[in-house]
């Protein structure tokens, strides 16, 4: 399955992947390696499970800043 994932981590970029059918966002963001405890993954602006399948050709990954 090939999704196009936009990244916004510092700067934006776009990149095609190619998964295999099935694959979770948590395979996804190991194919990107991407820690995924600074991220939260959008497909069509809402917000998903890492164990979710991978649904839908455009994927957002999003870098979270926090601080205290």
């Amino acid at each position: 399955m090939k999704v196009t994932v936009k990244l916004f981590m510092g700067e934006v970029s776009v990149r095609d992947v190619e998964l295999p059918e099935g694959s979770t966002y948590f395979d996804l963001l190991s194919f990107l390696k991407v820690n995924p405890e600074t991220v939260v993954v959008f497909r069509d602006g809402v917000p998903v499970a890492f164990d979710a399948p991978v649904g839908g050709p455009r994927v957002e990954v999003m870098r979270v800043v926090s601080g205290g």
